[in-house]
């Protein structure tokens, strides 16, 4: 998920790139085109200048006067028009300053029907005025001796037009630039530079994106080569510290075992049992998992840690106990559980660890139908881990050797459980049991043997003894 949300990231991040670019290029190229258009519109305006001037004083200096049409005068003037071509597909037009009928066209070959037109009423769009052509050159005139400049509109189409008033021909001398061409000009101008301008950007957004998508992977390697080494070391160092924490509390927990001197390897036995009932069971119970197993095998060690509360006249009589001693054995749950509530007041967080341990420790002498001690809880009211260690415990004291009955078998502590099913065990923990039942016995008999090489080298240890007395 991480992973797909840093590649959302470098998307967006290419994306916007992309789009500042886009969008830096759009501008610029909307600003070239106006700066360029502003430019040749300032051009075509000093040309057609240019261009009128110099038609006038030809005009001046050939005396022409009467330039109706078919006279001599308009047979001159109409040659002259012809001779100039203005650049950017113009033309060239005298038109009448009172009426602005058309006189002379420079294409007027091509289209006699031009005759006919008025271009000098067609209206001028300049920065400061707006007029039909023909007053705007005669306000020119009055103003300031020089041309009317500006936009308009003949024979369908936009010019640029420069219009210069000519009084003793009384007529309007226009020269037209195509708005078109000026367009086209500038397109070809602008355009060249903005498709410079995307190869670049495309460029540039292609090797910031793939030095982005390298610098990404490159710090998603060395994240993960991080997060595996801190991994590790976290898994070490938890190894470490529950490998010392479950020493010290096994350590406890033999101390307190120390003080029965029949316990032997009691707590290992015990250990081994639950690990054997709790793997069975999690494979029918959604509530056991492998923590909970090996958690459960450790803390199963404490269920006795609160004998070390109890007197020695009382662990250690070898014979049967009174109803008080009894009593005051009995409450090793109670103290056990106290200590442990107090170890998990004293650690603040909420430990499951500490949890198990404390409910081994005061409920596993609980029994099913509710005649255990010390609270006298019934069926599930008694803690999972409990009912678990209770059953491990009861068939290792049962196949065990004690001062005051010698260990039973297998077959006959089985029966003795089985007996107990629903009254004073689980009736799930007794049927992980019968399903597992050659694991106990196996190390039932390795108990057995254990125990008799031991008995057998009791005589030859005394024998030693008297030997080296007599020596």
């Amino acid at each position: 998920m991480q992973f797909k949300r840093r590649q959302l990231l470098v998307l967006l991040l290419i994306a916007s790139q992309l789009g500042c670019m886009t969008f830096g290029i759009l501008w610029a190229s909307n600003w070239l085109r106006g700066t360029f258009t502003e430019f040749m519109v300032r051009t075509t305006a000093a040309q057609n200048r240019s261009t009128v001037d110099q038609l006038a004083r030809r005009i001046s200096d050939r005396e022409i006067t009467n330039v109706d049409p078919g006279t001599t005068g308009w047979s001159r003037l109409q040659k002259l028009c012809e001779r100039v071509t203005p650049p950017r597909q113009g033309s060239i037009a005298v038109v009448d300053r009172n009426t602005g009928a058309l006189i002379c066209h420079s294409g007027l070959k091509k289209d006699p029907t031009l005759l006919r037109k008025f271009p000098g009423r067609s209206v001028l769009v300049a920065k400061d005025n707006v007029a039909p052509l023909i007053e705007a050159a005669r306000k020119a005139e009055i103003k300031s001796k020089s041309p009317a400049i500006g936009e308009v509109e003949f024979a369908g189409q936009l010019y640029q037009a420069t219009a210069l008033s000519l009084p003793k021909i009384d007529a309007v001398l226009v020269v037209y630039q195509s708005q078109a061409s000026v367009d086209e000009s500038v397109a070809e101008l602008v355009t060249p530079v903005v498709q410079v301008g995307f190869v670049v950007a495309a460029a540039v957004i292609g090797a910031n994106s793939l030095l982005t998508v390298f610098l990404v992977k490159r710090f998603d390697h060395t994240l993960s080569e991080v997060e595996a080494s801190v991994e590790r070391e976290v898994n070490r160092r938890t190894l470490s510290l529950t490998r010392s924490r479950n020493a010290v509390v096994f350590g406890l927990a033999k101390l307190a075992e120390s003080r029965d001197k029949d316990a032997g390897q009691h707590l290992e036995r015990v250990r081994t049992y639950v690990t054997i009932l709790a793997s069975e069971m999690a494979k029918h119970n959604a509530q056991i998992d492998h923590h909970y197993v090996a958690n459960l095998a450790i803390a199963s060690a404490l269920h006795d840690v609160g004998k070390m509360g109890v007197p020695d006249g009382v662990i250690l009589k070898l014979g049967r106990l009174t109803p008080a001693e009894r009593r005051a054995m009995q409450m090793h749950t109670v103290l056990g559980g106290e200590c442990l509530t107090s170890v998990e007041r004293m650690f603040g967080d909420h430990d499951a660890f500490l949890d198990l341990g404390r409910e081994v420790a005061q409920s596993h002498h609980e029994q099913w139908d509710g005649s255990g001690y010390p609270h006298g809880l019934q069926g599930k009211e008694i803690p999972l881990s409990a009912r678990i260690v209770a059953l491990a415990d009861v068939y290792d004291a049962l196949t065990s050797h004690r001062v005051y009955r010698p260990a039973v078998g297998h077959a006959e502590a089985r029966e003795w459980i089985v007996s107990n099913y629903g009254s004073q065990f689980d009736p799930e923990v007794v049927e992980a049991f019968v399903a597992r039942e050659h694991d106990f016995a196996k190390i039932s008999q390795q108990v057995s043997e254990q125990r008799a090489e031991a008995a057998a080298s009791q005589p030859e240890a005394a024998a030693a003894s008297e030997t080296s007395a007599a020596v």
